[in-house]
């Protein structure tokens, strides 16, 4: 299990290697167009082969669900936290990225990689599931309320205007798509599957280089007001996940899969939204720097 663990951040640590290479493009540009041709190419091709071929049953519904709910218990506590307790002390940007740090988790980036490995391949649509049925439309509805509230800009946007925008993203239109070929036992041509295949292959480690990139020094002077978040994010989410696990799931090896989802630290993705919001930035950058890094230390132990 160490050694498993121990391959994977090796490749989150050639991200940061990158860095240091003198003459290279800047790290940014090239999570931007890494982040891009993953998300539009290769995701949607794996995502497109796992879901058309794996094994459909209750999870199909349970995994989604323990993702939503997950999401809404961090961000009632998050709220609670930061828009209550400490908001004579934050900024309303700040306010907003610490909910968003604390609600939503890297279940594709990140959690793809993890569930691979510890699980095995042939659960790789756990990650899918989680994120694309769950977590990302709760991102662009939920998520893009919270960004309008407490951002600088960006205009409001409805429910509808935000599922949208969800409904539009490749690798969610790569799982409807796989799903319904799936479900009505539609023959693919080998040659696509294949190809899907092979364009999947890349997904995980070009995913765990990405986030070597994306991550920056820590600047220890901000970990007291990331302290409620990194407790939410890796220790309350994991929690409310292994109770719905309790209750939905059955299958011991998609329970462990799901619930390495629900402790996955911060979502890379969040980036996007705060720079198109004007949310605070840097603060949520180091909520994705000190909660992967004390990911580094809860998953391993999670997974076993």
């Amino acid at each position: 299990m160490t050694g498993v663990f121990i391959t994977l951040f090796l490749l989150v640590a050639a991200g940061l290697a990158y860095r240091l290479i003198p003459g290279v493009p800047a790290a940014d540009v090239v999570r931007r167009s890494i982040g891009s041709v993953v998300l539009n190419i290769f995701l949607p091709a794996l995502t497109f082969k796992v879901l058309a071929t794996a094994p459909l049953g209750s999870d199909l519904w349970a995994v989604p669900l323990v993702s939503i709910i997950t999401v809404l218990a961090s961000f009632a506590i998050s709220w609670l936290v930061y828009a209550r307790l400490l908001r004579s002390r934050l900024s309303a940007p700040t306010i907003g990225a610490l909910i968003v740090a604390s609600t939503w988790c890297n279940a594709t980036y990140l959690g793809l990689p993890v569930v691979s490995a510890v699980v095995g391949v042939d659960y790789q649509r756990i990650p899918m599931l989680f994120d694309l049925l769950g977590m990302s439309p709760m991102l662009f509805t939920l998520g893009t309320m919270i960004c309008v509230e407490y951002g600088t800009r960006g205009e409001r946007h409805t429910v509808g205007e935000g599922l949208l925008q969800a409904v539009k993203l490749p690798p969610l239109i790569a799982a409807v798509l796989g799903i319904v070929v799936n479900l009505m036992h539609i023959t693919v041509p080998s040659v696509i599957m294949d190809a899907c295949g092979v364009a999947g292959s890349v997904v995980a480690p070009t995913m765990l280089f990405s986030i070597g990139l994306a991550l920056r020094p820590p600047k220890w002077d901000q970990l007291a007001v990331l302290a409620p978040s990194l407790i939410i994010k890796l220790g309350i989410a994991p929690a409310v996940g292994m109770i719905m696990i309790g209750l939905l799931i059955a299958d011991a090896h998609v329970a462990r899969a799901t619930l390495l989802e629900a402790a996955m630290p911060t979502m890379v993705l969040t980036m996007v939204f705060a720079e198109r919001y004007g949310l605070d930035e840097e603060i949520l950058a180091q909520a994705i720097v000190f909660s992967t890094v004390v990911a580094m230390l809860t998953l391993p132990f999670i997974a076993s």
